[in-house]
């Protein structure tokens, strides 16, 4: 069964026997995309032959152009000449940049020579028909005079494709077919001119999958909107972060193995600190606490910030007016092996609230409210060891089909760290390791397959929050 446009074609290459599709869209009228699919359509039902024949196009460039009409700079370099040696800044002055040009081309065709600084023709009766000729007509033009035209950028050469249908068969039925019987032809009753064309009713329609986010940035967006739902408000900070906000703030002493090259990544250069009472705070602090001397240029020192809790410290050292409800969401990044279950940057998700008669068993209740919103229904704690907080807690949620899986630590804020802030009331602070978090709530068994780009994958993955 032929339709309507198809037997065009073959009407049209009954008489032309062959023709290219450019010649087919001019003449019918059918768009050149139309003739390509029409044409495979009638190949495959064994009416047409389809070639390709590569041809060569050549264009004259815009200064191709110039040359054509203003002549080569050889070609003017002679003429300024006229048979007579001149040196080489009068040229240049007359000239110009096309000066330099000039005497290539022209030593190179040994039409002049240079004398120290003067310009000395070889000839006087040089023509440049050869050239302007392939210009003109390049397909015909001698190969090495067109090399140089190409080397020139004078001319551009094309290569292109032309696809040429060849009729194989003059025989097929010309019978009209409709598509659809309309109002019109009912009236009229002229679909009984026509065949109608037949239905697959079992295929299937085209398949047009809509664009997503990927999964795992969804998942996050989600989990920012569920802190804000609850009253947080977002907090942002760099990734190259000093060891002040990194470690020292957060009461963790500067020999802390943490600090060391094999658990945070170290950044070049030195950190800048202008608040002379933060640091005079801060060095209190360690040096009662932990009964050493602080160094300051250790808390300079730039790291990739391994924990958003140097969000949670930029915070607490803006000294944050009470009551206070803070997030921050982000990148951190640890030295480690990449695995199944390790990369060396991931995501953490930091909390801190700040206020008066905060509680331990509120910020139990607050972490219950959270991981109840991202899905985790049932929760316990158990009683945990941080170096900045006390008392600490480690919270675990239950996984369908994982059983009780650790979530989070969280605790009270140290008082000698909100003392040295200056913050007169409780502080309870959390952080949640979010990759993980989502490996177990999407039932993914390798942590690399959060950054996956394989797009059928993407496609079935879906974000419940």
């Amino acid at each position: 069964m032929l339709s309507e446009n198809e037997i065009k074609i073959l009407s049209y290459l009954k008489l032309k026997k062959k023709a290219n599709a450019e010649e087919i869209s001019k003449e019918l009228g059918l768009p050149l995309s139309s003739i390509f699919s029409l044409a495979k359509l009638l190949e495959e039902k064994g009416y047409v032959k389809i070639g390709e024949r590569k041809i060569i196009r050549f264009e004259l460039t815009e200064e191709g152009k110039k040359r054509l009409k203003e002549g080569f700079p050889e070609e003017i370099l002679l003429k300024e000449l006229n048979g007579q040696p001149s040196l080489i800044e009068d040229l240049k002055n007359k000239m110009g940049k096309d000066l330099e040009i000039a005497i290539s081309w022209a030593r190179k065709k040994n039409l002049v020579k240079i004398d120290q600084n003067r310009v000395i023709p070889n000839t006087s009766n040089y023509t440049f028909s050869t050239e302007k000729e392939a210009l003109l007509k390049p397909e015909s033009a001698d190969e090495k005079v067109l090399q140089e035209l190409l080397s020139r950028k004078l001319i551009t050469r094309k290569e292109e494709s032309k696809l040429e249908i060849t009729l194989l068969k003059e025989e097929f039925e010309e019978q009209n077919y409709i598509t659809q019987l309309t109002s019109e032809l009912l009236r009229s009753k002229d679909w009984k001119k026509y065949k109608i064309r037949e239905y697959n009713v079992e295929a299937l329609p085209p398949y047009f999958p809509l664009a997503k986010k990927h999964f795992f940035r969804d998942f996050i967006e989600k989990l920012k909107d569920v802190m804000k739902e609850l009253g947080f408000t977002e907090v942002n900070a760099g990734y190259i972060e000093m060891e002040l906000y990194n470690f020292d703030l957060l009461f963790q002493a500067q020999d802390h193995p943490a600090r060391e090259i094999h658990d945070s990544f170290r950044v070049d250069g030195l950190g800048k600190i202008d608040d002379e009472r933060l640091l005079k705070e801060i060095k209190e602090m360690h040096e009662k606490g932990w009964k050493y001397s602080w160094d300051p240029q250790i808390a300079k020192r730039l790291v990739l910030r391994s924990q958003t809790t140097a969000v949670t410290a930029r915070i607490l050292s803006s000294r944050p007016s009470v009551p206070f409800k803070g997030f921050s969401l982000g990148k951190v990044f640890r030295p480690d092996s990449i695995d199944a279950t390790h990369l060396i940057e991931f995501h953490q998700l930091d909390g801190v609230i700040i206020q008066k008669e905060f509680s331990f068993t509120d910020l139990l209740g607050i972490l219950r409210e959270i991981f109840y919103k991202i899905g985790i229904k049932e929760i316990k704690f158990k009683p945990g060891y941080f170096p900045f907080t006390e008392p600490s807690v480690e919270v675990y949620g239950k996984i369908e089909g994982l059983g009780w899986v650790e979530m989070s630590g969280a605790g009270l804020l140290r008082p000698e760290i909100l003392k040295a802030m200056d913050i007169d009331a409780n502080a309870g602070a959390w952080g949640i390791g979010i990759d993980r978090l989502a490996m177990l709530l999407f039932g993914l068994k390798d942590i690399r397959l959060l950054y996956a780009n394989d797009i059928d994958f993407l496609r079935k993955m879906k974000v419940r929050l």
